[in-house]
């Protein structure tokens, strides 16, 4: 059980960290802006995920530093959103 439970957090860790790949890759590229819903959306879920994973293993740097980036996309995706109403 204990050995499953620790490729459920590297699977969930993975995830976020393709995430956050892959908006940075579709943004260097142009397919998609730094203020469009997609590019911040992934990086919303891959800081999540990573945050996850960096609790479960007791990395305090990297849930910090990935719950300040998540922070940041946030309140960039709510800026979007009110641009957006106006």
């Amino acid at each position: 059980m204990v050995s499953q439970r620790k490729y459920v957090w590297e699977g969930i860790g993975w995830v976020g960290a393709l995430f956050s790949l892959l908006a940075f890759s579709l943004n260097s590229f142009g397919v998609i802006s730094s203020q469009s819903v997609e590019y911040l959306g992934m990086n919303i879920a891959g800081c999540f995920f990573m945050i996850l994973y960096a609790v479960s293993k007791k990395a305090h740097a990297s849930w910090v530093l990935n719950t300040i980036f998540l922070l940041m996309a946030v309140i960039a995706l709510v800026r979007v959103y009110m641009m957006q109403a106006y």
